[in-house]
Parts: C-alpha cells; sequence; structure tokens
C-alpha cells in the first residue's frame, strides 16, 4: 500500500513539474524560465522529506527527469525556452537530487532535502535577484546575499545553528566558478553535513 501511495504522489509531483516547463513556454528568458522550473521541484523535495515511505519512486523519476533533460542536448535539439545548447546545467539539477535520494535516505533525508531545497529555493533566489541587477546571465554579490538569507531561514528552521553554517557553505559553493553550481550546492551541503 506504501507503494502505491508513493507512486500516486509521484505521478502528482510529476505533473506540477510538467505543467511548468509548458507553461514557461510563454516566456522568453530561459534563465529566468529555468529558475520557475527549479521551484516547482520544491512540492517534490518537501514530500522526499516528510511523506515518501521510501526513496526508490523519488529515485526513478529524478532519473526520468535527467534522462529526459538530456536527450535533446545529445540529439542537439533543446528545448530553448530552458535549456541553453552547452550548458547542462538542469541535467546536474536532477541527477544531484537523484544521488542525494538514494544515498542519504537512511543516513539523513532531511539533510538530503534541505541541500535540495537550498537549490531549488536559494538558486533560484539569487538568479532572479541578479538578474534583476544585472540585466544579464553572471555573479553577483546581491544575488549570493539573497541566497543567503533564504538558505539561512530553512537552514535555521531544520538544523539551527548547523543549519546556518549550511547555508553558508551553499552560498559560497553557489558563488564558486570552478564546477557547476547545480552539481556544488546540493553535494557540498550534503557533504558538510555529514561532515560536521
Amino acid at each position: 500500500m506504501d507503494v502505491i501511495f508513493d507512486l500516486a504522489l509521484a505521478l502528482l509531483l510529476f505533473v506540477i513539474i510538467i505543467l511548468t516547463v509548458i507553461l514557461t513556454k510563454r516566456f522568453s528568458n530561459p534563465w529566468v524560465n529555468r529558475k520557475v522550473i527549479h521551484l516547482s521541484s520544491v512540492p517534490a523535495v518537501i514530500s522526499y522529506m516528510y511523506l515518501f515511505t521510501e526513496p526508490y519512486i523519488f529515485f526513478s523519476f529524478a532519473l526520468f527527469f535527467t534522462l529526459m533533460l538530456l536527450i535533446p542536448h545529445l540529439k542537439k535539439r533543446e528545448m530553448s525556452w530552458f535549456q541553453l545548447k552547452e550548458n547542462y546545467g538542469e541535467v546536474y539539477y536532477t541527477a544531484s537530487f537523484a544521488a542525494l535520494s538514494l544515498l542519504l535516505w537512511d543516513f539523513d533525508r532531511i539533510l538530503a532535502g534541505l541541500s535540495m531545497l537550498f537549490m531549488a529555493v536559494g538558486d533560484s533566489v539569487t538568479g532572479l535577484v541578479r538578474s534583476r541587477i544585472l540585466k544579464e546571465r553572471g555573479k553577483h554579490v546581491s544575488g549570493s546575499i539573497a541566497m543567503f538569507i533564504v538558505c539561512s531561514i530553512m537552514g535555521y528552521y531544520l538544523y539551527g545553528a548547523k543549519g546556518l553554517l549550511l547555508s553558508a557553505v551553499a552560498t559560497l559553493a553557489e558563488y564558486q566558478p570552478w564546477l557547476d553550481d547545480n552539481i556544488a550546492v546540493p553535494l557540498v551541503t550534503a557533504l558538510t553535513g555529514i561532515l560536521i
């Protein structure tokens, strides 16, 4: 019976994300569209943290999204309203969620979920604030401040002082230029959470 509940929940969450992807087709800025789609995954992450009874269905759906996002890149037929040539960020996003959901379920699924929320919400706020200030894509301290504030609220609520530290780590992981933030934010946050 738990599997039926998880599957029904996953299908509902799947519909929310797919509808968001379809609705963002109406807007012209792919960077903003990506952030809106990021935000549509928040109900799925919260469900992973508190409602799913096992990790496998969430993992399977995240893996499915990863493959469905990778295929257009491989065929050079990106969904142009949110996918960009030579930028696999959305693929890394879903792949990192898939990995964390499976690897941390038994250890600390709240940590896994918080790491995902930092990416889904924190990075979205960063991108939206930066796009208003810079009018083009790029790193700016205003976005990092916005991310830290938003992540601090979530982090403190779930982990107290440890959550504040994780918020700072996530913000630095997003700002650094060497590794795609869709990998860096969730994985560095989770690894730090495990180590402290």
